[in-house]
């Protein structure tokens, strides 16, 4: 089969034998990221490096290792090159020579950049070098208590970028966190105690409660996870890739991430905790009022026949809510409540959040839901007040990676804060919607039946929801969801200008890097392509015509 005529390429260098140092981890998680923006591009197995750089006009490569002398050769005959963490035999193309070392016997080796931050992006890992006369230096590195350094993070030399930190790596460190077998260390200033005796996913969280929380505004005392750093990562290999394409005076197109072109989506969750169906109706009438869908995360023992009959006739989702707080931790726990829930259901689920945000080890709960045909969860988040925002640094779905580097079936999509008025203050909301927005993604907001009649609460669900669809958000279920994200994902370039939909995407939408574009994403303007209208009902078709009241809703 002949190779894809696409312009742009991303090589994954050889991994060292087992042992040695590395600048990098789980490098071939740079085409999970890739392929949720969507962008047209064409993977280049390292063995095939060689001979297809001639249809290439950029390369990316991710790693250190020894690339084919062609690069050298490509390069000065015009080609554009973005290493990632690597300089790869070529550091003269780069502008970069790499760090030794600060003392050398045993275990020293090829030189990382540790734990630090660069522009306010946390990053772990990455390879210390030093930048060559005339190079740019476009950025430089902090270490891990922000404290400046004089190591590069991004150089610029002629053609070819340098990203010198863990870009990848980094951001699959921060969207999953450590595994966890023990209570995380709490914050400073009380409002983070995740040393509670519950293991949790925030326990595992690695951000850092100083440098990577800022000032809830208007709320004094309060910080949170207010940007979702791992999707900042991402953003900035995007600019990096598109300021080469306009360097080479080429096109760029990519499937965008959201139906009819929206600039991000909205989500609502609905813990069942506790059954109480007056509680469940009042969430009902707020969610009517608010026009907006939810996902319902059913406890057992769940509501009563008629009413959970009600829930579905309303339009929205019933998921399930693995209790694991007053029940053991274990898949065999897990698949009974799950099946019982299917029974009370009549249906099959594809949601999932467990009750309190409960977590322990590493992957292997995704196994679990992997097993039992749930498709999206929601269990990494914000059990604390301080946690509030993007404890994972993220606002998109995304799928987890393994230890062993395998990307696995199952979506994750965290849970940035819980009911407003009760968990965390109402004016945390402009800073989920603005980072949703900013970046692209989904706005979660879980609010909890129980909480609904309680002052301010319901009026909050309501003006967060009306907020959203005045900023072009529209709100869907978590089947929803995921539902479009595994479609899209299966969408595939056939060339620059042709894409190949196994299973249909109503709505699905082509931007394409163009200087007079009317779209704006990323700082760089697009051409914005309708492939096909969406079909949503009525209610996505209505999402124009509200005029919400945001500033008078309080609790």
């Amino acid at each position: 089969m002949s190779a894809i005529p696409i312009s742009l390429g991303v090589c994954v260098l050889p991994a060292p034998h087992p042992n040695a140092a590395r600048v990098v981890r789980y490098p071939e998680y740079i085409h999970e990221i890739l392929g949720h923006v969507g962008l047209c591009y064409a993977p280049i197995p390292y063995s095939e490096l060689e001979t297809r750089l001639p249809e290439l006009k950029i390369l990316v490569t991710v790693g250190e290792g020894k690339l084919p002398d062609a690069v050298r050769d490509w390069v000065e005959n015009g080609g554009a090159w973005l290493s990632l963490s690597g300089l790869c035999g070529l550091g003269e193309l780069l502008g970069a020579t790499p760090l030794p070392a600060t003392y050398s016997l045993w275990a020293s080796g090829l030189r990382s950049l540790g734990e630090g931050y660069m522009d306010g992006r946390h990053f772990f890992g990455g390879i210390a070098a030093h930048a060559s006369n005339g190079t740019t230096v476009l950025a430089t590195c902090t270490d891990s208590h922000g404290r400046p350094t004089e190591l590069p993070g991004i150089l610029a030399h002629g053609k070819c970028r340098l990203i010198a930190p863990d870009l990848v790596g980094s951001i699959v460190h921060i969207q999953q966190g450590r595994a966890i077998t023990r209570d995380g260390i709490p914050s400073s200033d009380g409002t983070g105690p995740t040393h509670d005796g519950v293991l949790k996913s925030d326990d595992g969280q690695v951000l850092d409660w100083h440098l990577d929380r800022a000032p809830v505004p208007g709320i004094p005392g309060l910080s949170g996870f207010l940007t979702p750093v791992a999707d900042a990562g991402v953003e900035l290999l995007l600019k990096n890739i598109f300021e080469l394409a306009s360097l080479q005076e080429i096109t760029l197109s990519l499937l965008w991430y959201h139906p009819d072109g929206a600039i991000a989506q909205g989500h609502l969750s609905h813990d069942t905790d506790g059954n109480n169906p007056l509680d469940a109706e009042a969430l009902l009438a707020a969610l009517e009022e608010a026009d907006a869908p939810g996902t319902w995360c059913v406890i057992l023992p769940g509501y009563d026949d008629a009413l959970m009959a009600k829930i579905a006739d309303a339009g929205h989702e019933l998921a399930t809510h693995y209790d694991a707080l007053d029940h053991p931790w274990s898949e065999e726990e897990f698949r009974s409540q799950y099946e019982r829930l299917v029974a009370l259901f009549g249906a099959v689920p594809v949601t999932n959040k467990n009750h309190y945000l409960r977590w322990e080890g590493d992957t292997e709960f995704y196994g679990w839901l992997e097993r039992v045909g749930i498709v999206l969860d929601q269990s990494k988040g914000a059990s604390k007040t301080g946690e509030v925002g993007f404890n994972f640094g993220t606002c998109h779905l995304y799928r987890p990676v393994a230890p062993d580097g395998t990307v696995l079936p199952v979506w994750e999509l965290s849970t940035p804060t819980q009911d407003l008025c009760i968990f965390a203050p109402l004016e945390v909301a402009t800073p989920i919607l603005d980072a949703a927005t900013r970046f692209y993604g989904v706005a979660h907001f879980l609010f909890h039946p129980a909480h609904m009649r309680k002052p301010g609460v319901a009026e909050a669900l309501k003006a967060v929801v009306a907020e959203g669809k005045r900023r072009g958000i529209v709100w869907r279920t978590g089947r929803e969801l995921v539902t479009w994200e595994r479609a899209r994902r299966k969408a595939y370039w056939v060339s620059p200008e042709e894409l190949a939909f196994p299973e249909p995407l109503p709505g699905a939408t082509v931007l394409t890097l163009d200087p007079d574009g009317a779209v704006e994403r990323w700082g760089w303007r697009f051409v914005a392509s309708p492939l096909a209208p969406a079909q949503r009902g009525d209610k996505s078709e209505r999402d124009s015509l509200y005029s919400p009241r945001w500033a008078g809703a309080r609790g």
